[in-house]
């Protein structure tokens, strides 16, 4: 195998006619012979194989072994040993779809990806191309981008708890400060000069001719 594509669902070629095609009632996928091939379940509804998959891969890793539900009527399907591939194949739908799709190819499980081995398209080549599709619920996430915060969110979140709580105290003290130091100097003066001006203290008139007589002699 020289390469494996991967592809994040399947979907129809456009060059086939699907007008007359049945198809899955999940996705609206019209039924082919690999990842769309039609499977039974128990209760006789028909899915095709991708999504009876996506519903094995949705299930508690310990239960994906075990039963899958019908998403119609909730009746449980015993999953095969070889996994869903292995599941019943409707023959009847297969019947439908055009002579080059009747024939069902071999797609197997490996991990959360369905693949199929397809033959060399052209004449002169000799290698099989491996094309596998994941049936993860999620696509592979990406790294989540730090947001950018403010200097005083970093500068609290870089402290341990004390110091964050020491440097609101002192921030609030210096705000309440810096608030009523006008008020005090109101209440004080009169306005917001917190020094009041001093008047020189006027003698009276007897006293001033005392001063000269004394200078005078």
């Amino acid at each position: 195998m020289e390469s494996v594509p991967e592809v994040w669902h399947t979907q129809m070629e456009p060059e086939d006619n699907v007008d007359n095609r049945p198809e899955c009632s999940i996705c609206f996928t019209s039924y082919d012979n690999i990842f769309k091939t039609p499977k039974v379940l128990q209760c006789s509804h028909t899915f095709c194989l991708e999504c009876v998959a996506r519903l094995v891969a949705s299930l508690p890793p310990e239960t994906q072994h075990d039963k899958v539900m019908c998403p119609f009527c909730r009746q449980p399907t015993q999953i095969p040993q070889q996994g869903v591939p292995g599941l019943q194949t409707s023959k009847e739908m297969l019947s439908i779809l055009p002579p080059h799709l009747q024939h069902e190819e071999a797609v197997w499980i490996e991990g959360t990806k369905l693949c199929y081995k397809q033959e060399p398209q052209a004449e002169n080549s000799q290698a099989d191309t491996c094309i596998c599709v994941d049936i993860g619920l999620t696509k592979k996430e990406e790294p989540p981008v730090p947001s950018p915060r403010s200097g005083f969110h970093r500068l609290c979140c870089g402290c341990s708890d004390w110091k964050r709580l020491l440097l609101i105290a002192l921030m609030v003290i210096i705000l309440f400060c810096i608030l009523l130091w006008p008020v005090q100097c109101i209440l004080k003066t009169g306005n917001l000069r917190c020094t009041s001006e001093t008047t020189p203290t006027k003698l009276p008139i007897s006293a001033v001719h005392v001063t000269h007589s004394f200078d005078g002699h």
